[in-house]
């Protein structure tokens, strides 16, 4: 194997990367998720979708503590602003990665061009 043919396989990593951060951020819901335990009526507990109104109490699950507890709306803004972070994760991994492998795959024409 080329030093360049590692080069534009070293290159599709970012492009895949950045091709999986935008798929998670387009097929992000808009219903707000809780990942912790949402309360419901007396002791009952479920995590999942959370409906208007509902809390949702977020634990450190590593070692079992409370971490606060979030609203509807909390939830909601916070889901955007992940998704917003996730675009912006991904576009930039792919820029990069396309890049990377445009002027790889460019030097490797002109080069085969001048042989």
């Amino acid at each position: 194997m080329s030093f360049r043919g590692l080069l534009l396989g070293l290159f599709v990593v970012p492009v895949v990367a950045g091709g999986y951060f935008l798929t998670e951020a387009a097929t992000a819901g808009d219903t707000p998720r809780c990942a912790g335990i949402i309360r419901e009526y007396g002791d009952a507990e479920r995590s999942g979708p959370m409906k208007p109104g509902e809390t949702c109490d977020l634990y450190d699950f590593t070692d079992g503590r409370s971490a606060g507890t979030r609203t509807y709306e909390q939830q909601k803004k916070a889901q955007e602003a992940g998704a917003a972070d996730d675009y912006r994760t991904g576009g930039w991994w792919l820029a990069y990665g396309v890049a990377g492998l445009t002027v790889v795959s460019t030097r490797l024409v002109l080069e085969r061009r001048r042989s």
